[in-house]
């Protein structure tokens, strides 16, 4: 009958044990919370153009991200309309401007989306179905996931945004991730009056509509023949591939994200070595009178090994647990887009075990050495 040493060792010790399943689950969480965040960043990058109606994207040269997009001819659009593939086109004015609450006086961001009222710039049917409302000069229609600190999004209410004074007309709910922390959908118009000084004829995102089964890499080739070089030409795969690229390359949000994976996998190896090394060490005249009754060095080598899986396993159980309660918290009180996976968990149940197999192996040194002679 096969003696099952390696869960005995660790029963045996509980208080250590307890320590390095704990220790195992904190870098479980740490790995888990840093994957959802850089998931929330790639998520988030292309939240907005998920919900905006385009096939093509017409962007200016100097185009960074969709909060900071720059400008280009709105004549550009007309030419882009001239194309037969192209079946209509609109335009996308994006800005920032400071947003009041008229209740408690603070001031804080906001991005400001405007369009035509008359066309279909955007997917969400919520926000779509009250594009009548953006007719009226200086009505709004507000992000329900802005931060709480924009005040009430309730129909009605008014609110002062840089120098006017608007009305809420409306909601929705879209979210804007880390580019923003709030948005407004306005009419062209009002647009117009929130940003004086921007040139009249001027656009921040041309939105390209092609007709039913026309290709959009080869439509956006023949559109980059077509314009002048003062616009450039996305399709829908190619911006959000830009956006994505942007925020996990570079900005600071996807590589601090990316580096804490890493901080955490030392971590949670460090912890594990530590408690399988001072468990050896305590069993060193174990080990070694295995050793003089003939065990061999891959018995001793895999009693190591059961123990950083079993430690693996029974430390990932909490830490996922505690990940899905703080993935809820970060929703619900941040809005910010992260979700589990199974795939996620999978990877980090995997990661778990190989982080424990790395400590094992690495304490494994101490085992080969323990020295029956030394018994006497």
């Amino acid at each position: 009958m096969k003696i099952p040493l390696a869960w005995l060792n660790l029963l045996h010790e509980k208080a250590r044990s307890a320590v390095a399943v704990a220790g195992v689950a904190f870098a479980v969480l740490l790995i888990l919370m840093q994957l959802g965040f850089l998931g929330s960043v790639r998520q988030s990058a292309t939240r907005i153009y998920d919900q905006l109606n385009f096939d093509l994207l017409m962007v200016s040269p100097e185009y960074l991200h969709l909060s900071n997009p720059g400008t280009f001819p709105q004549t550009r659009l007309y030419q882009a309309a001239s194309l037969a593939e192209v079946q209509r086109v609109a335009h996308l004015d994006v800005g920032f401007q400071l947003w009041r609450n008229l209740e408690t006086g603070n001031r804080r961001g906001m991005m400001v989306l405007g369009c035509d009222p008359q066309d279909h710039a955007f997917l969400l049917k919520e926000l779509d179905a009250q594009r009548g409302e953006l007719a009226t000069l200086d009505s709004v229609l507000i992000d329900r996931r802005s931060r709480r600190e924009f005040g009430s999004t309730e129909p009605g209410v008014a609110a002062e945004v840089g120098p006017r004074k608007v009305r809420i007309a409306g909601n929705f709910a879209l979210g804007t991730g880390f580019g923003a922390d709030g948005a407004i959908v306005v009419g062209d118009q009002t647009f117009q009056r929130l940003f004086a000084a921007r040139p009249a004829q001027s656009v921040s995102l041309g939105l390209v509509q092609l007709a039913p089964g026309e290709d959009s890499d080869l439509a956006a080739e023949k559109l980059r023949e077509l314009l002048p070089k003062d616009v450039r030409v996305f399709t829908r795969a190619g911006i959000g591939e830009y956006e994505q690229r942007h925020w996990l390359t570079k900005t600071s949000v996807g590589i601090i994200f990316g580096l804490g994976v890493l901080v955490a996998l030392v971590v949670g190896t460090s912890i594990v070595y530590q408690v399988l090394s001072s468990d050896i060490a305590n069993h060193l005249p174990e080990y070694a009178t295995l050793k003089a009754m003939g065990y061999s060095r891959g018995y001793l080598s895999s009693v190591v090994l059961k123990q950083a899986g079993i430690l693996g396993v029974a430390g990932f159980v909490p830490g996922l647990f505690l990940s899905l309660l703080l993935y809820r918290v970060a929703r619900e009180l941040a809005n910010i887009p992260i979700d589990m996976s199974m795939e996620r968990a999978a990877l980090v149940l995997g990661l778990s075990v190989a982080m424990c197999a790395v400590s094992g192996l690495a304490s494994l040194g101490r085992v080969h050495g323990a020295d029956p002679a030394d018994l006497f």
